[in-house]
């Protein structure tokens, strides 16, 4: 523990108050975590399948494209030096 009474180095003194400085940081930041609403595994899985279910028609890794022109990766043009 820290005694307030003794006289200490200016360094010495800096470390401490850096160190407190970090540990009122990291209990801030862990109330700020313990207030986040948690939900359970299974529930985020069958929300998450919910989801992709219904976007089905929008998701080109799914049903591809209707045109090869339509695929943004698709490569341009290649380059032939000989």
């Amino acid at each position: 523990m820290f005694d307030f009474n003794k006289t200490y180095s200016e360094p010495a003194m800096n470390k401490f108050q850096e160190g407190l400085q970090q540990q009122r940081r990291l209990i801030e930041q862990l109330r700020c975590e313990a207030q986040i609403t948690r939900f359970r595994v299974s529930q985020c899985i069958d929300d998450l399948q919910k989801y992709c279910d219904s976007h089905i028609e929008e998701d080109y890794l799914i049903r591809g494209f209707s045109k090869p022109s339509e695929n943004p990766f698709k490569e341009k043009g290649s380059c032939a030096i000989l």
